[in-house]
C-alpha cells in the first residue's frame, strides 16, 4: 500500500513559517505521501516565547537551522529542539499542526491532499508479484519482521516495507488504552474482499465510540473499489463511503488492509499511516478517540492453515525523547460480535467487489488449485466459515458466495 513516505515538498531547497502553537500536543508522523509544490517556500520560522528560528526546508523534507547548520528530520523534530531552547521542560513539539506556509498549517494542505489523492488506493508492488499468469499462487519474496527494539533512529534509506513485530500492553507493563468489539459481518467482508486479488486491498471501518465505557465497536466495513493512481474513482468511492457512513449513523473508527503474501503485521508504511490516522480522527478534540486498524494475510504461506489471519494494530507515540521515530505497533486485544445474518447490503458490496476486479491481471482464478488438497474457492471457503452469521447455515451462506461468483465470471 502506499503510503507514508518522507515528505519531499519540491526539487529544490523550500521555505516555511513556522508560528507558535500555544498547546504542543503528540508529535506527527511523517506524512504518508509527498506533497508536492512548484513554487518556493518561505523560510521555517519557529518563535517561541518572543524568540524567531529560521531554518530552510531541504529538498528530501528535513530541516536545517540557518542559525547552526543543524539538519532536523521532521519539523516535529525541529520544533521539540526550538521548544527545548526556550524551556527545557519541554519534550515534544507537534511540527505538522504548527509549520505554516501562506498562513495555512501544513496538516490542512496534508487534508487537501488525502482528498486529491486518497488514502486508501490500493498500494505499492511489495506485495505483488510481477509478470506472473493471473490466478497462479504467487510465491513472493518472504519479507521477515523485525522488532521494534531494532529498528533504531528514523532512516530514510530503511526499506518502508519492512514488517514490524507488534508488542503487547502487558510487556510494556500498560493497560490497552480502550476496549474493541468487531462484528462478524466486518471480518467476513473484508476477508471476502482480501482473497479476490493477488494486490493489496484496502478499505475504511464504521463504528461507534462510547467514551464512558470506552469501548470501541466496529460494525461495518467499507471496501475501497478503486485502484492506485485512479484518483478520480477514488474520490467517487470515498464520496460514496462517506454517505453510506452518514445514512446508518456511523463514526469512521479504523481502516483495514490486505497483506496477500505476508504475514499480518504492520510495515513501517503502515504504521506511519496509522499514526497519522489517529491524529487525524482525534482533530483539534483534547478528548481520546481510538482509530484502529486490521491488517488480512490470506494467501501467506506461514498461516497455520486455510484460514485467513487478522490482526488488529494500534500505535502508541514514541519516546518523549525520540519524537521523530517511528510510532510502536501495539497489539489489540478485541472481541468477536457474531451477527445473525449476512445483510443484503454486504451481499450487495461482495457484488461490487467481484464486479470490479472481474478481468483483472490480478484476480485470482477461485477454480485453480491453492494446494493438493484445495482449490482457491475451497480456501475461501474453509476461511469465510469461522465468520459466518449464527442465525444462517453455512451451507446458505456458502450458496450464496458461490451465486455472486458465479454471477461476476
Amino acid at each position: 500500500m502506499e503510503r507514508c513516505f518522507k515528505p519531499q515538498f519540491a526539487e529544490c531547497s523550500r521555505r516555511a513559517e513556522f508560528p507558535v502553537s500555544p498547546a504542543w500536543t503528540a508529535p506527527r508522523p511523517q506524512f504518508p505521501r509527498p506533497l508536492q509544490r512548484t513554487e518556493p517556500y518561505p523560510r521555517p520560522r519557529r518563535r517561541p516565547m518572543g524568540k524567531k528560528f529560521l531554518g530552510d526546508l531541504q529538498p528530501d523534507g528535513r530541516i536545517m537551522w540557518q542559525e547552526t547548520g543543524q539538519i532536523f528530520n521532521s519539523p516535529s523534530a525541529w520544533a521539540t529542539h526550538c521548544k527545548k531552547l526556550v524551556n527545557p521542560a519541554k519534550k515534544s513539539g507537534c511540527g505538522w499542526a504548527s509549520v505554516k506556509y501562506k498562513g495555512q498549517k501544513l496538516d490542512k494542505y496534508k487534508a487537501t491532499w488525502l482528498r486529491l489523492h486518497q488514502l486508501h488506493t490500493p498500494a505499492t508492488a511489495a506485495d505483488e508479484p510481477e509478470a506472473t499468469t493471473p490466478g497462479k499462487r504467487v510465491d513472493s519474496k518472504i519479507r521477515v519482521p523485525v522488532r521494534y527494539c531494532m529498528l533504531g533512529s528514523r532512516d530514510s534509506a530503511r526499506n518502508p516495507h519492512t514488517l514490524v513485530e507488534v508488542t503487547s500492553f502487558a510487556a510494556i507493563n500498560k493497560f490497552q488504552p480502550f476496549n474493541v468489539a468487531v462484528s462478524s459481518n466486518v471480518l467476513f467482508l473484508l476477508d471476502f474482499h482480501s482473497h479476490l486479488t493477488r494486490s493489496e486491498v484496502v478499505g475504511y471501518l464504521g463504528g461507534r465510540w462510547d467514551i464512558n465505557s470506552q469501548m470501541l465497536t466496529v460494525l461495518r466495513a467499507f471496501p475501497c473499489r478503486s485502484r492506485l493512481g485512479d484518483a478520480e474513482t477514488a474520490a467517487a468511492i470515498e464520496e460514496e463511503i462517506y454517505q453510506s457512513l452518514f445514512l446508518r449513523g456511523l463514526s469512521l473508527v479504523g481502516w483495514y488492509h490486505s497483506h496477500p503474501h505476508s504475514p499480518a503485521l504492520p510495515s513501517l508504511q503502515d504504521i506511519d499511516a496509522q499514526m497519522d490516522y489517529q491524529l487525524r480522527l482525534q482533530g483539534s478534540s483534547n478528548g481520546f478517540q481510538p482509530c484502529l486498524a486490521l491488517l488480512c494475510s490470506p494467501y501467506y504461506s506461514g498461516n497455520p492453515g486455510p484460514e485467513s489471519k487478522i490482526s488488529p494494530f494500534w500505535v502508541m507515540p514514541p519516546p518523549e525523547q525520540r519524537p521523530s521515530d517511528y510510532g510502536i505497533p501495539m497489539d489489540v486485544e478485541m472481541a468477536y460480535v457474531q451477527d445473525s445474518f449476512l445483510t443484503n447490503d454486504i451481499l450487495h458490496e461482495m457484488m461490487l467487489l467481484v464486479e470490479f476486479y472481474k478481468g483483472a491481471p490480478d484476480l485470482v482464478r477461485l477454480q485453480e488449485p491453492w494446494s493438493q488438497e484445495h482449490t482457491y474457492l475451497d480456501k475461501l471457503k474453509i476461511s469465510l466459515a469461522s465468520r459466518t452469521p449464527k442465525d444462517q447455515s453455512l451451507c446458505h451462506v456458502l450458496e450464496q458466495v458461490c451465486g455472486i461468483l458465479k454471477q461476476g465470471s
